[in-house]
């Protein structure tokens, strides 16, 4: 995983610049529909990053609704404070999610958007995975969405030199983000089966699967900078509804080659 000053660099590139705001809107919309199908009421769930809650609204005030208690941790102190200072009631908590400041068995639940395909290679997504197990009690749920390596535009992107790209990233991060061509740091993922494969490894059973966010992020990044810069909240709503149509692909059977993510809902399986 990338080192903790090249987070900082990223928050701070994000926070500061705000990159991308309709793409954003339309990201939470997309995980906050993912999380009131798939999580019922729990005492406590995790969320594995703030990134969301500290550059959007995130997922905090749907999580709110669902458990008593809201744990997230980030990589990153400057997110941290970012996310804490929006939710004061949300704890928030400055961790690596392969080494977590939680007990054994200490939440119901664990919301993972779009956090374990930041690392250099699928041992270290087995890892966190296990390190998940760990934390969430016996019968409990992981949420967890991951970069879909059968999207092509995601193919093509894992396949090119990762180092040299995240170079790019933090060299020219504001404009390599609102561009939509590296928007965060390039890192490792799981197809289908592999993905299924490795959540049992660690302890989970896989109970579904689906993909998310169907319409293609390269082209709604660029065309969402056009629309931010129109200033116009008709065309807004309008492109955000466009957005939010395209997730109809998500009944289709290609909808393994249209999702930008990959979704799973696994259960963590009691003792024997």
């Amino acid at each position: 995983m990338t080192a903790p000053d090249a987070w900082e660099t990223m928050a701070a590139v994000w926070l500061d610049g705000q990159p991308q705001r309709l793409w954003r809107r339309h990201s939470d919309r997309v995980n906050a529909a993912l999380v009131e199908r798939w999580l019922p009421p729990v005492a406590s769930v995790l969320k594995t990053d703030l990134f969301d809650e500290a550059v959007g609204e995130g997922l905090y005030p749907v999580l709110a609704k669902r458990a008593e208690r809201v744990v997230g941790i980030d990589a990153s102190e400057r997110v941290v404070t970012a996310a804490g200072r929006r939710y004061p009631l949300l704890e928030a908590v400055f961790a690596d999610v392969r080494s977590l400041p939680l007990g054994d068995a200490e939440v119901d639940a664990v919301v993972s958007n779009s956090t374990l395909d930041h690392f250099d290679t699928p041992a270290e997504i087995e890892l966190a995975l296990h390190e998940l197990h760990r934390v969430v009690r016996p019968g409990g749920l992981l949420l967890l969405t991951l970069d879909n390596p059968l999207n092509p535009a995601v193919a093509v992107t894992k396949a090119l030199p990762r180092s040299q790209l995240n170079r790019l990233w933090s060299r020219f991060g504001v404009e390599s983000a609102r561009g939509g061509l590296v928007p965060y740091y390039v890192g490792a993922t799981l197809g289908p089966r592999r993905l299924r494969a490795s959540l049992r490894r660690a302890g989970f059973e896989p109970l579904e699967l689906s993909a998310l966010v169907h319409f293609p992020r390269i082209v709604a990044v660029v065309a969402g900078r056009r629309m931010e810069r129109r200033r116009s909240p008709a065309v807004e709503r309008r492109f955000l509804e466009l957005l939010w149509r395209a997730e109809r692909l998500g009944s289709l059977p290609t909808r393994y080659v249209t999702g930008h993510f990959l979704a799973v809902k696994a259960l963590r399986r009691a003792p024997r």
